[in-house]
Parts: structure tokens; sequence; C-alpha cells
């Protein structure tokens, strides 16, 4: 899991695998604190056959009767979710009251928002493509809320930064273009700007010379220059600079592992 868990339930031979996260679960407290923790991950395909083969083997055959019991019932995913986590005694009362409140504060949302919620958690751990396979399933339902041009445009925002993200840059411009048609979004022309500076042009969006002056095209390059000095000292950039204070050989041995390990980063991204 990555995070140190008291885990005192026997092993599951056969771990629950979580592809959004590229993690194994092997334990009834791992599985707790995935679903505690990582909610916005979960679908309504949750409950299904891999989840009662792992239950089996962690002997927990009960609550898989329960699990069935309540889907027969037409149980919601939310109502099977908070029965998992009090069967698996892992959280305290309190913990599971905040949970019980994340649940009813989620159930008021729509199913397209939720959708687009669990999208963006994918995006905040750098899942770009399983995003976008988000994004691309809601654009292309026939919900209410993707008729919403308003909510449609912040889907085509999300796509955009999903392209970004991996530097394919026309795909994120054609992107934001789509979401500027739908809602005038003000700070969007200076993104669109950006990309196309990324893509080796210093000039507006085509459609977009008479909304971007000649003075906001100076205040974008200004903003741009200024975000690129202070990219030298964030994110990667941070990383590598935190690596200048050690000696050789140690410093070159560091700089190849923290390569290497963002190569691995980007290989998993692009199979996510």
């Amino acid at each position: 899991m990555g995070n140190l868990i008291l885990c005192k339930s026997r092993p599951a031979g056969r771990p629950y695998y979580v592809p959004e996260l590229g993690i194994h679960l092997y334990t009834a407290e791992e599985l707790s604190y995935y679903i505690y923790n990582h909610l916005l991950l979960i679908d309504e395909s949750f409950p299904d056959e891999r989840l009662f083969d792992f239950l089996r083997q962690l002997e927990q055959d009960k609550l898989e009767e329960r699990i069935r019991r309540l889907r027969e019932q037409g149980a919601g995913l939310y109502e099977i979710l908070y029965v998992i986590l009090q069967d698996l005694r892992y959280y305290s009362s309190a913990e599971l009251f905040s949970f019980r409140k994340q649940l009813e504060q989620m159930s008021l949302s729509s199913a397209a928002g939720r959708l687009k919620a669990k999208g963006d958690a994918l995006f905040a751990r750098g899942k770009y493509y399983s995003a976008l396979r988000i994004y691309n399933q809601i654009l292309s339902s026939d919900s209410r809320d993707a008729a919403s041009p308003e909510f449609a445009s912040r889907l085509w925002i999300s796509k955009g930064a999903c392209y970004a993200r991996v530097e394919d840059y026309q795909e994120a411009l054609e992107c934001l273009e789509r979401a500027y048609s739908l809602n005038r979004d003000s700070t969007l022309p200076e993104k669109m700007y950006i990309l196309n500076v990324f893509m080796g042009k210093d000039e507006a969006p085509a459609g977009l010379e008479n909304v971007i002056t000649p003075e906001k095209m100076e205040q974008y390059r200004s903003n741009l220059e200024n975000r690129r000095k202070l990219a030298q000292y964030q994110g990667k950039g941070l990383e590598a600079a935190a690596l200048l204070d050690k000696q050789e050989p140690e410093r070159t041995e560091a700089f190849l592992e923290l390569l290497y390990r963002w190569k691995e980063e980007y290989r998993r991204n692009q199979t996510s």
C-alpha cells in the first residue's frame, strides 16, 4: 500500500488488485484502508466476484453473504461500503461516523459528478490516460450534466490538462478550444496561448486574435516567464535542485536514481 498499516488478519494467497493505484491488497486492514481513503476511485462494479473471492480468502464468509443479500435487496454502493468497514472493524466509531458523513455528501452528487470526481482523483495521482477515459465516458453519455455547457466545459478543460501533462499540446489546445466555445471562461485564452508557445508559436491561437490584445499578450509573456523561473524550484526541478548539495560520487548516483524513477513514472502513466 505504500503506507505502514498494522495488519493482524491472515493475508490472502491471491491478493485483490487495484488497477487505478497499481497496488495489491493482501489483508482486511488494507481493504479497509483502501475503501476509507480512496472512496472517489470506487464505483458500482466494486462488489463483484473478485471482491467475494478475496473475502473468502480472508475468512469473511458472513460478510460476503451479507453483501450478496444487500445487492439482492437493491442496496446502493455506499451502503455496502459502510457495511464492509463496519464488519472489518479497522476504524473507530468516530472514524466511521466521519466516513458516513462523506458518503452522505457524495450521494447528493449526480452520477456524472461522481464520475468526474473519480477522473480528477486519477489525474491527481498521475493516471492521466485513465482520467481521460473517465472524462470521455461522461462526454459520450446522455446525462443531463454532460449536456450542460458549463459542466461539459469543465470536462474539456480537464481533458486538456491531461493532454498537456503528457505533452500532447495540440490535443490539449483543441480541448481548450472546445471548452471556450461552450463557456467563455476568461482564464482560457492565456492557457491556450501558453500551449501555442509550447508548440513554438508565440502568437494568439486561431480565432482569439481579437480577444488577446497586444497588452494581454505582453502580460501573458511576462506571466509565463515568471512561471518558468518558479518551475526551477518546484516539482521535479525542486527534487533535482535538492541533490546539488551532495558530494561526488553520491551526487551523480542520486541524479541517476532520480532519472530512473522519473522514467518509471512516465512508463506507468503511458500504460495506465
